[in-house]
């Protein structure tokens, strides 16, 4: 049992012998305040509703055992009591952790979605393929923002050469262009549409799914034959949606088959090309030697000598102008990717002995994920926003450390009581910690909701933009979604964050309620 005499604000001559789960009664000769509670680590205790004199405590010894399972939900108890005593100061606390939290979770969902990995499962097989093709290095260096980088895309003829090297499992030669495609139905009228042409290796080295058909064989690539593969919206915009294998349509005059019609596709980004487009992929793919033919396609290229721009492929096929032809190798063994990277090594010396490449070689082979860090996919300015949202949550926690401090400070005489009838300075301290952690936690779901809001209103705003520039694809609303969702992962990222901000805010105020010697707020009445 338990032995003493309280005074209200004051222990004396304090003993106990108790079990788990005993109770006694305090009497002190003098009244105590009503309504009111003390609780320490091992020993909980209350006064009774009624002044009475002499005043009666109930002690009730907790646990004698140190820290667990019952101490957790005797610090949980306090918690939620000191939340209650002090409702406003605790949503205000709450309210400025949460508005941090939501901010930044938006910043770093937008940051998350974009720097994924749309094709990760060939990450370490797929090659784009760069070579140094640029004159004599002068002071134009200095204007771009990574010199040290090859041209992303290739001379023609370059790229044709290094195309049909039999090293790779597979390789794949690609540029872009639009034209005019016309379904030759009477009253549709022409669309402007995106065009790929690409050899025919593009469909199974990019897994690109078919709901319909196939892509073209190694003759029809060479012919080439009059075939095109076209995306699921075109074919819904043209055909009206189904199987619409082996109709006609017509791209800037030239008439074509369709002979596939791809599934839903939206690698984002479109890692394939040079890669910071987060738009719908292509609507249609040809053959790429149609380039050569179809008139009014264009073929743009870049003259490093004469700072010029060439459009057409008859006035860049023959010169030393990089053209907008990528190439992309598969290399699935470490032989293939160094004998592939010595053949590189050997072209780009041979071409410096004709008199063709002015610089030491600068070759590249570069993953899917080294492509995306290349074109800088997550620019500085996403960086910029995600660092600018943690500092906004590092004053919104500077500004709770404040206010924990003065709720702490105001319910100093009750922890200088716990700290009297036996709580040690790291059961104060925990029991404090307790407190802002869960403050942390409600913090934390309030502010997964402000970000959900957030993220809701820039789908809405970027949807309005795209709409005026990209018509009624509904990939577009996809893809804005897929860029703000917010996954499972953000949620912990939410919360975790909340927590951390939660004791970083609450570590000082804590610690310095725990230090305070008990002496200071125990005065005899």
């Amino acid at each position: 049992m338990v032995h003493g005499d309280l005074r209200f604000g004051h222990v004396k001559d304090l003993t106990f012998a108790g079990q788990t789960g005993d109770v006694a009664d305090f009497t002190s000769p003098k009244a105590a305040r009503a309504r009111n509670s003390c609780q320490f680590c091992g020993v909980e205790c209350w006064l009774h509703e009624r002044w009475q004199s002499p005043a009666r405590v109930s002690i009730r010894v907790i646990s004698t055992q140190g820290w667990g399972p019952p101490m957790f939900w005797h610090d949980l108890r306090i918690a939620l009591r000191s939340i209650r005593q002090n409702p406003f100061i605790a949503a205000l606390i709450v309210a400025v952790i949460a508005v941090g939290i939501g901010t930044s979770v938006v910043a770093i969902t937008l940051y998350h979605a974009k720097a994924g990995n749309p094709i990760w499962w060939k990450n370490d097989v797929l090659f784009r393929v760069l070579i140094d093709s640029r004159p004599a290095a002068d002071e134009t260096d200095k204007d771009q923002p990574h010199p040290e980088n090859p041209p992303f895309t290739l001379i023609y003829r370059d790229a044709l050469t290094i195309y049909q090297s039999k090293i790779p499992e597979r390789s794949v030669m690609m540029s872009y262009s639009s034209g005019n495609v016309d379904s030759l139905r009477p009253g549709s009228p022409p669309l402007h549409r995106e065009v790929r042409a690409t050899t025919r290796e593009f469909f199974s080295m990019f897994d690109v799914p078919f709901r319909y058909g196939r892509g073209w064989t190694q003759a029809e690539d060479e012919g080439p034959a009059q075939v095109v593969v076209i995306s699921s919206y075109l074919n819904d915009r043209l055909f009206g949606g189904g199987n619409n294998v082996g109709r006609s349509l017509t791209l800037n005059g030239q008439h074509f088959t369709v002979i596939g019609i791809l599934a839903k596709w939206l690698p984002l980004p479109r890692f394939y090309d040079e890669a910071k487009d987060f738009g719908p992929p292509d609507d249609l793919f040809i053959p790429f030697r149609w380039l050569e033919s179809v008139a009014g396609l264009t073929f743009e290229g870049f003259c490093y000598r004469t700072k010029t721009i060439l459009e057409t492929f008859k006035a860049l096929a023959a010169s030393e102008c990089v053209s907008s032809t990528g190439v992309w190798a598969e290399l699935t063994t470490k032989r293939q990717y160094r004998e592939y990277a010595q053949f590189l090594e050997n072209y780009h010396r041979a071409q410096q002995q004709a008199g063709r490449f002015a610089r030491p070689p600068n070759n590249r082979l570069a993953n899917v994920s080294t492509w995306l860090e290349m074109n800088e996919v997550v620019g500085n300015q996403n960086k910029i926003q995600v660092v600018l949202a943690l500092t906004f949550l590092g004053i919104c926690v500077l500004n709770t450390l404040g206010l924990l401090l003065a709720k702490f400070m105001s319910a100093a005489p009750l922890s200088g009581i716990r700290r009297a009838l036996g709580a040690t300075r790291g059961d104060v301290i925990r029991q404090h910690l307790m407190e802002v952690s869960l403050l942390g936690v409600f913090a934390g779901f309030i502010g997964v909701g402000i970000a959900a809001i957030g993220l809701r209103l820039i789908r809405i705003f970027v949807l309005m933009r795209s709409a005026q520039f990209q018509g009624d694809n509904p990939d577009l609303t996809t893809i804005t979604q897929s860029l703000s969702h917010m996954d499972g992962q953000m949620i912990l990222t939410a919360v975790a964050l909340s927590l951390l901000a939660g004791v970083l805010a609450g570590l000082y105020p804590a610690w310095r309620i725990g230090r305070l010697a008990p002496a200071t707020f125990l005065k005899i009445q």
